[in-house]
């Protein structure tokens, strides 16, 4: 990557029990690429087995289903995960599941950051909402 400003990065993680991912969700990102919406700068697996093993597995292994043609995402390493980060993933999945991760960029934002770049503002805070997180928090105001 050569752009002076990026957008906003972001890294989603996703657990497959019995190790079998499902082919909807890359389609859904490769949409997204391709509209621009987001940039993907690492795609990593790792698999758990039934003794607590954990291993990489690459993408051209990972069983899925569909028809999905993984090898698009071939070579998504900006090296941004290290291993600490496949280890705490690893610890947070089922035994005998396989589990992504996904960072990205989002691409969207990348003319506000440079807005916010070229002026006086600086962005001195980002972070994520879980839905659950959401949710709990509506339920208890509607219930107040």
């Amino acid at each position: 990557m050569d752009d002076d400003v990026l957008g906003p990065i972001d890294y989603l993680a996703v657990e497959y029990p019995d190790g079998l991912m499902t082919g909807e969700g890359f389609e859904l990102i490769l949409d997204l690429v391709e509209r621009d919406i987001i940039r993907v700068l690492d795609l990593e697996f790792v698999a758990k087995s039934s003794d607590g093993t954990v291993q990489k597995v690459a993408l051209g292994d990972v069983k899925h289903s569909g028809t999905v043609d993984a090898s698009l995402w071939q070579g998504a390493s900006s090296g941004l995960l290290d291993q600490a980060d496949l280890d705490t993933l690893s610890e947070a999945i089922e035994p005998g599941s396989l589990a992504g991760i996904l960072v990205y960029e989002n691409v969207w934002a990348t003319p506000l950051m440079k807005a916010l770049d070229a002026s006086t503002a600086r962005l001195v805070g980002h972070d994520r909402i879980m839905v659950d997180d959401l949710v709990a928090a509506l339920d208890e105001s509607e219930s107040a």
